[in-house]
Order: structure tokens, then C-alpha cells, then sequence
């Protein structure tokens, strides 16, 4: 039987925490939420790069997050995918805002 782990006895959630400079309780849970259950070593490496990035850009963008955290319970597909989905968001969000200003 494998092992269980808690949500930050997690190797990905550990080895991003580690990259990301800690992570909160939610990012944690992101960090979970959007890693597939089996992903070799050379795919798991990019993919923890990738979730650095998406956290590091979130950190940056209020909006951003909002987006990722509503979107990701239901996502599938790639980090990249939801980055660029979160930034094209965000800045017709700020558009639309400016728009009514």
C-alpha cells in the first residue's frame, strides 16, 4: 500500500514551498489541487517550475488569483494554459474598469 500523505507532507507541496519561499494554506492546497497523481521526474521537475511560476504571478495580481482559485478545482488542462487564461482575466477585468472610471 502507498504512502499517504497530509497536504504539506507532500513532496510537490515541500519542494514548491521550498522554490516559492513558503506557501500559505490555500497555495498549498492549489499546489495539490493542480498536480496530477503520476508525473515522472523530468515531467514533475517542469511542472513544479511552472506551478513556482503561476504562484509567483498570482502573488503579483489579486485578480490573477482570483481567477486561478475559482477556475482550478475544475481544471484539466496545463499550468501555462491557466497562467495565460488568468492574464488575458485580469487585464480585460482592468479594461473594463477603466473603461467605466
Amino acid at each position: 500500500m502507498g504512502r499517504m500523505y497530509t497536504l504539506d507532507e507532500a513532496p510537490v507541496v515541500r519542494d514548491v514551498a521550498r522554490q516559492a519561499g513558503g506557501l500559505s494554506e490555500d497555495e498549498a492546497a492549489l499546489v495539490r489541487t493542480l498536480t496530477p497523481a503520476r508525473l515522472g521526474a523530468p515531467e514533475m521537475l517542469a511542472h513544479q517550475n511552472e506551478l513556482v511560476a503561476l504562484l509567483m504571478a498570482m502573488r503579483a495580481d489579486d485578480v490573477l488569483a482570483d481567477y486561478v482559485y475559482a477556475i482550478a478545482p475544475e481544471w484539466d488542462g496545463s499550468i501555462e494554459a491557466l497562467l495565460v487564461g488568468g492574464r488575458l482575466t485580469a487585464a480585460y477585468e482592468r479594461h473594463a474598469l477603466e473603461r467605466v472610471a
